[in-house]
């Protein structure tokens, strides 16, 4: 797939040369008469690479390159700034307000070669580490995953083992305190046992709500917890 590259120059002649040049070095290339018309050119086909001349009339390359940074659609192309001045505090305002390159007319072929290589090279390094870094995440987001799926298997099990165990064992308390009553006691003992039953009611209550809660506890639903009055602190 072709690489393609806006250039944005007021100056036709300068504009064609560029197109060309570009063309003959197998890129998909477009050109824009004036900012307005670059920025409209940027927006719509988000190319791999701007050149801009910066003295243009309306506005100039500097309004071009800040009005693209503040899409976020444009903001990541690399951006090469033309300019025919010589004037060192036009390139260090260039770089400051985030351009990637400064060539100064007439460029030479050769020139242009080597800042669209580079700066080509730069943003496909800078997205292969962006879909490596990815990749990474969505990696670790499987693990995490994955652990937390054993991790609920685990703890279904564990539910269903203290279960098995501990319910038969109630009942039976439970039903050897009914057959103690059952028999002549007197006043304090059967008090003692009319505790006991209420105590051992209220833990079969307690191993009924863990019975019901494991059946509908997933990482997604556990505020759940909230419903159940074994989880409250009492005062």
């Amino acid at each position: 797939m072709k690489r393609k590259i806006l250039v944005i120059e007021d100056e036709k002649t300068t504009l064609n040369s560029i197109l060309e040049f570009l063309l003959s070095e197998g890129f998909d290339a477009i050109g824009g008469e004036n900012g307005r018309q670059g920025i409209e050119l940027a927006q719509q086909h988000i190319p791999s690479l701007i050149i801009c001349d910066i003295l243009m009339p309306d506005l100039d390359g500097y309004d071009v390159l800040t009005y693209l940074q503040q899409d976020p659609n444009t903001a990541a192309i690399p951006f090469i700034f033309l300019t025919a001045t010589k004037d060192s505090s036009s390139f260090r305002l260039g770089m400051e307000m985030g351009a990637d390159d400064y060539l100064q007319k007439p460029v030479t072929s050769a020139e242009l070669r080597a800042a669209i290589a580079s700066r080509l090279r730069k943003q496909e390094v800078t997205i292969n580490n962006y879909v490596t870094v990815e990749a990474d995440s969505q990696d670790n987001v499987e693990d995490k995953m994955e652990q937390l799926q054993n991790f609920s298997e685990a703890q279904s099990s564990l539910f269903k083992f203290l279960l098995q165990g501990i319910k038969p064992s109630i009942n039976q308390l439970n039903q050897e305190l009914e057959e103690l009553k059952g028999t002549p006691v007197d006043e304090q003992q059967e008090e003692h046992l009319n505790n006991l039953q209420t105590e051992f009611t209220r833990l079969l209550a307690v191993v009924n709500q863990v019975s019901e809660l494991h059946k509908i506890l997933t990482p997604e639903n556990t505020t759940v917890l909230s419903q159940f009055s074994f989880f409250e602190h009492e005062e």
